[in-house]
């Protein structure tokens, strides 16, 4: 999916729960508008993004993720750490050093 078509399910998202919130009183209308305008739901989408992809960036840099996407090249054929690092891949290659 690209940009677009994410904006677009959003939007829709946005319009089909707003409106079941403004049917049981929980938002007006003017509040669902405001979150469905186009300029509105591209920095919210754009926000969104960018959180996930710091958050993915923080977890792959973690000692476990760097050694993991070591693992995965094909290059590398072993890798000794420490047990509990070996114990948090679930890969062959990496092997307790003791």
């Amino acid at each position: 999916m690209n940009t677009a078509q994410i904006a677009s399910a959003a939007r829709i998202l946005i319009v089909f729960f707003g409106g079941i919130a403004v049917n049981r009183g929980l938002a007006t209308q003017e509040q669902v508008d405001l979150l469905s305008d186009v300029t509105m739901l591209t920095a919210i989408v754009g926000g969104i993004a960018a959180l996930v992809a710091a958050v993915y960036g923080v977890w792959m840099r973690r000692p476990a993720g760097i050694v993991a996407s070591a693992a995965k090249l094909p290059e590398v054929s072993e890798i000794k750490t420490t047990p509990a690092l070996a114990d948090a891949v679930p890969n062959g290659k990496v092997q307790s050093a003791r």
